[in-house]
């Protein structure tokens, strides 16, 4: 590992998360660039030190990912907030199943204070945008539980067809989805969580 090729990943994780035509994991990371270039910019220094901090390919990659994944795209230049990102991304990878059962817990909850149907918890109706985005955007759900209900119900691809919704939350749309590859969960202990909580909400 050295500052070029920090440099590099750095680039390779913000266009996938800040590109919808770019796609890391089909691009096998690989972007536009030179040695000669990257030793001209003033801040290779920053990435130099990133390379010695975290010499692993993985651990550098998870140190960017969560940060883009957590809403700080300039990680390199913010190093207390960064490894607070750092830290809370690897928590919610070792607790992914309680992270979502958690979060499945308080979507639950949150609709049945608000006395909502099913329909206005997942998906965009009467001008209202659905209540997991909404408790996502508030931040009293994680993007990682966001990102497996997309799984299990293809909300993504509802929520962009509503040209409102893209106006307002494209960016954090687009991070949502981006995040897919990067969360990683076991789907027979995640999907009896789901079951129950679909059981919940129709019960509503």
């Amino acid at each position: 590992m050295d500052g070029f090729k920090a440099y590099k990943y750095y680039m390779a994780i913000k266009l996938h998360f800040t590109r919808d035509t770019f796609d890391v994991f089909k691009n096998r990371g690989s972007v536009k660039g030179t040695r000669e270039a990257f030793n001209a910019r003033n801040d290779r220094y920053i990435f130099e030190k990133l390379a010695r901090k975290y010499p692993v390919d993985k651990e550098l990659i998870q140190f960017f990912v969560a940060n883009f994944a957590y809403g700080n795209e300039n990680p390199q230049y913010s190093s207390e907030e960064a490894l607070s990102n750092l830290g809370e991304w690897m928590k919610r990878k070792q607790s992914i199943t309680k992270i979502f059962s958690d979060d499945c817990s308080k979507i639950v909850m949150y609709a049945y204070k608000e006395k909502l149907k099913e329909q206005s918890i997942f998906y965009f109706t009467c001008n209202n945008y659905p209540s997991i985005l909404k408790l996502f955007l508030g931040g009293q759900i994680s993007i990682e539980s966001v990102r497996i209900l997309d799984d299990m119900m293809n909300l993504i691809d509802n929520w962009k067809q509503n040209s409102t919704m893209l106006y307002l939350w494209e960016n954090e749309i687009r991070k949502i989805e981006k995040v897919k590859g990067f969360v990683k969960y076991d789907k027979s202990k995640v999907e009896p969580v789901f079951n129950q909580f679909k059981e919940e909400i129709q019960e509503l």
